[in-house]
């Protein structure tokens, strides 16, 4: 069992690792010290505006040497290297659910996957069917339960209060408490089990490196 003191130290690991984007040579952006040439570039002129086209991507010549990249590496650049190495070997779910979690920019594709995990595993712990209506209220619960988890995980703050809730999947107050309020938590709970299961891998395999690390 992990301190939470190492989980939210494995935690700071991946949001930096995730959102590192350094640049290296073979990934210059397009700046001032590149000089277009648009006379060697091949056109077609719009008929009817006379507007000139061009049909290759924008070419560029750097007028110095590469020194260093215009976002320098940061210092433990391996480390976190084997950290998003270790992301990567997780199964699909836990590693699309650290990208939802601690990317700034995580594609859609992430949130897609996570959202049919929670709902599969959320299903495996009813112990009966749901009406096609309340299916379908449970599902939108599903993506606002990861909207607040993730907001609760990373600025401790509720996105979604209750009265919220109810108002943005139509829930009658009367019955929130009794019928719903504890498949609200327990999506959390799954969700906290999902953070856990990624800390954790992540810190079995970055254990040696990360002991080298503060030494």
């Amino acid at each position: 069992m992990l301190l939470s003191q190492t989980l939210q130290a494995v935690r700071n690991d991946i949001a930096e690792a995730l959102n590192v984007h350094a640049l290296t040579r073979g990934q210059l952006d397009f700046d001032g010290s590149m000089i277009i040439n648009p006379h060697k570039r091949p056109t077609l002129k719009d008929k009817e505006s006379g507007e000139r086209i061009y049909t290759d991507p924008v070419r560029g010549s750097q007028t110095q040497r590469f020194k260093k990249s215009s976002c320098p590496t940061p210092h433990n650049v391996f480390f976190l290297t084997k950290v998003t190495r270790s992301i990567h070997l997780l199964n699909e779910p836990m590693c699309s659910f650290a990208y939802f979690a601690y990317c700034d920019d995580a594609d859609w594709q992430h949130t897609e996957v996570v959202a049919v995990h929670l709902w599969a595993c959320f299903l495996d712990k009813q112990t009966k069917t749901f009406r096609k209506k309340k299916t379908a209220t449970l599902k939108a619960m599903a993506f606002l339960a990861m909207q607040n988890w993730r907001s609760l995980t990373l600025t401790d703050r509720n996105l979604h209060t209750n009265k919220r809730l109810r108002e943005l999947l139509s829930i009658n107050e009367h019955h929130w408490v009794r019928d719903w309020l504890p498949h609200w938590r327990c999506m959390h709970e799954l969700l906290n089990g999902f953070d856990n299961t990624v800390l954790k891998e992540v810190f079995n395999a970055t254990e040696q490196k990360r002991t080298r690390r503060t030494a």
